[in-house]
């Protein structure tokens, strides 16, 4: 082969190789993978792009401000979660994955709740702070926070489950007495049946002792 052709293939390679990357780019530019890591204190997000004139910081700012607010609100859930973030993204990419990733594994929601009261002593302290799963998936001895129509916020312990009810009760059987107005009053603990769609998640690390408040029980 004399210079002249290896010259030419050269070239010919430079020019497909090129007309490649360049249709690459075309398409990669317009794609952003969303990475977001959360475990109910924390969210790190970090994105895989080509951008063009994207500030991606500042949207990885916004994701990560939004996850929080969403992994910390009660009515949220993975699909809620993931249809914001690809909102957000959506703004500057045509196409946008997200990926959520907690310390539960794969698509699962970690929050963080406040517990008051002593209905749960003495496995639960009053004032303590512990991180759920976002679950509905949950089995007898569990311990769950729930929004019950007629409580409000609980934790609770899955005492029975008949199809779509839980039965909700109190580790701590006593009567706890307390001062109110002078005299001495009882606080009768709550044990009932629930729908299942009131569960909010099952608790799954318990004794945080930092100052958040995010949820009472």
């Amino acid at each position: 082969m004399n210079s002249q052709k290896l010259v030419i293939i050269v070239f010919a390679f430079l020019i497909i190789s090129g007309a490649s990357l360049g249709l690459a780019l075309f398409f990669f530019s317009d794609t952003a993978i969303v990475n977001v890591h959360l475990d109910g204190e924390n969210v790190t997000v970090t994105s895989l792009s080509i951008p063009s004139g994207v500030d991606t910081k500042a949207m990885e700012n916004e994701i990560r401000e939004y996850t929080y607010r969403e992994m910390n609100t009660v009515e949220s859930n993975l699909t809620t979660l993931k249809s914001g973030i690809s909102v957000i993204a959506g703004r500057h990419f045509k196409n946008v994955e997200v990926n959520i990733e907690s310390q539960f594994g794969k698509d699962q929601i970690p929050m963080l709740i406040k517990v008051t009261g002593t209905s749960m002593l003495p496995t639960i302290q009053d004032g303590e702070r512990l991180i759920l799963l976002k679950t509905q998936d949950v089995e007898v001895g569990d311990l769950v926070a729930v929004i019950d129509p007629e409580y409000g916020g609980l934790m609770k312990r899955i005492g029975k489950i008949e199809g779509d009810k839980v039965f909700l009760s109190s580790d701590n059987s006593g009567s706890p007495a307390y001062i109110e107005n002078g005299t001495f009053q009882h606080m009768v603990s709550v044990e009932k049946w629930t729908d299942k769609s009131n569960i909010v998640g099952v608790a799954k690390i318990r004794n945080i002792w930092r100052d958040i408040d995010c949820y009472g029980s």
